[in-house]
């Protein structure tokens, strides 16, 4: 397909399509902002999907587009150009979802990928702890099986995004007793909505609360929602780490691009920057985009009021 066709036909749509009910999403729900219109994001994704904008990089077989990186970039440039929102499905569908198709199995891909194609199934995902960190072969919430195949969980996981919204987790624990480091681990897909979970919302400066504690009190999950088999958790989990490092970003880094963006525009307006002429063009210096950014940033911080807080809390 041609790139320009193409980026011509994500543009006809979106301006289509993010108007009426959906106007309200343009530019909100990116970092910091993720609490902006839940219920409504969640109704956008599951247009995105009846558009065929879910999904992009996965197999044909799979439900998706199988399209080049090349497009998918073009995709998240002309989406974010056109003011869409931040994806609050993009867990299950850049993390969860490739991680299925490579290392689920074919029930699993069969129960899960059609939820996650459609919109209708959110995921967070469980790896830090608090005495973890960021060093995941350092956890030690545990995981064991019941007489009866089931798996049980119990421990905690912390600075979940978007826990609160969503219908799963994935979740790394140790089911190997006395295990350390990265032997002993499982990969287990829980659901949230059970007595056995407890999701505590972590509230910032901003008063938001996108990320979350949850607290796993002897939960529970079927036999079958295992990703691999039981002590290979660290293998998916460093494969599901291989997704997030490649193109799962690439829309927030599209966001972020525009939000530098409408910085410096705001910057050179209101006169926190001008700009030095080299070879006959305006051209920002690294110095003055800094202080320029921070100037701004902070002058429209005290000058912005609070965003209500949309959708419930857990």
């Amino acid at each position: 397909m041609n790139e320009q066709e193409f980026r011509q036909e994500v543009a006809d749509w979106m301006a289509t399509h993010l108007v009426g009910r959906f106007a309200c999403l343009k530019h909100r729900g990116g970092p910091g902002d993720e609490e902006a219109f839940p219920a409504l994001r969640k109704e956008w994704e599951q247009e995105l999907a009846a558009g065929g904008w879910v999904g992009l990089g996965w197999p044909k077989a799979h439900g998706g587009r199988d399209l080049p990186l090349a497009l998918q970039l073009a995709f998240h440039e002309e989406y974010v150009r056109a003011g869409g929102p931040g994806r609050i499905g993009h867990i299950g569908e850049t993390l969860m979802a490739p991680t299925l198709i490579a290392l689920g199995t074919p029930e699993q891909q069969r129960r899960f990928l059609p939820g996650i194609r459609a919109g209708r199934e959110y995921w967070a995902q469980g790896y830090s702890e608090p005495g973890a960190g960021s060093d995941l072969a350092a956890i030690t919430t545990r995981c064991w099986q019941d007489e009866d195949g089931r798996w049980r969980l119990q421990g905690q996981k912390v600075w979940t995004s978007l826990a609160h919204e969503s219908e799963w987790i994935f979740v790394v624990a140790r089911s190997t007793p006395g295990s350390v480091g990265r032997e002993g681990l499982s990969f287990l897909l829980v659901p949230l909505d059970q007595p056995g979970i407890e999701i505590h919302p972590i509230r910032q400066m901003t008063g938001e609360a996108e990320f979350n504690s949850v607290f796993f009190d002897g939960a529970v999950t079927e036999a079958d929602c295992i990703v691999g088999k039981p002590g290979e958790g660290w293998k998916v989990a460093m494969a599901l780490l291989g997704f997030e490092r490649g193109v799962s970003t690439l829309g927030q880094q599209m966001h972020f691009i525009h939000e530098l963006q409408l910085v410096i525009d705001v910057a050179r307006a209101n006169g926190a920057a001008r700009a030095t002429r080299r070879s006959g063009s305006a051209s920002p210096t690294p110095g003055w985009v800094c202080r320029a950014c921070a100037t701004t940033a902070c002058a429209c911080w005290k000058k912005t009021p609070a965003r209500p807080r949309s959708g419930p809390k857990r």
